[in-house]
């Protein structure tokens, strides 16, 4: 989902997975199995539904997060406004969690977390769709975390001319 499994490495008895993430080779634990897993268990332990991933909104991230690193400036409006950049994946409710100079996942969770604006979007009950990423310049990394609800069916246009079906009243001798 966020890297690609390339093996194993064993230390001390234990198997740890090694994964490849943007060029960069890291050990992962199953204590930290991924955002989407991180993200979730958290919702979960205040009684809320978990996340998946969403691809749309990983590529909007992925936009942010680039425009942030390319800019050098944590800014929500940096690449668009946040409202013009989530209008076409539909969703009734988004929210966007931005940080940068972190360079784990982990450390930027908890920075998350311990922020109350920041963790009011992580326990927004009617999100279950994230989309995350990250970009580095210049030895600072900039990360972008999307969370919305699914997003609504498309509406037809159709029009009620009447509720009532025609009725007709016949009289026999």
């Amino acid at each position: 989902m966020f890297g690609r499994d390339h093996g194993q490495l064993s230390s001390a008895g234990k198997k740890w997975p090694v994964i490849a993430i943007a060029g960069l080779t890291l050990l992962a634990s199953q204590a930290f199995a991924d955002p989407q897993s991180e993200i979730s268990a958290y919702r979960k332990s205040h009684g809320l539904p978990a996340v998946t991933v969403d691809a749309k909104l990983t590529e909007l991230a992925r936009q942010q997060a680039n425009a942030m690193a390319e800019q050098r400036s944590m800014n929500h409006n940096v690449y668009a406004s946040f409202r013009s950049r989530t209008a076409s994946y539909g969703a009734a409710s988004a929210a966007e969690n931005l940080a940068m100079g972190t360079r784990t996942f982990g450390d930027t969770f908890t920075i998350w977390k311990s922020s109350s604006g920041h963790n009011a979007n992580l326990l927004k009950a009617n999100v279950t769709r994230i989309g995350l990423a990250s970009a580095s310049s210049q030895g600072t990394t900039y990360w972008a975390l999307i969370l919305a609800a699914p997003p609504e069916p498309k509406q037809r246009n159709v029009k009620v001319l009447s509720i009532f079906p025609f009725v007709m009243l016949i009289r026999s001798p």
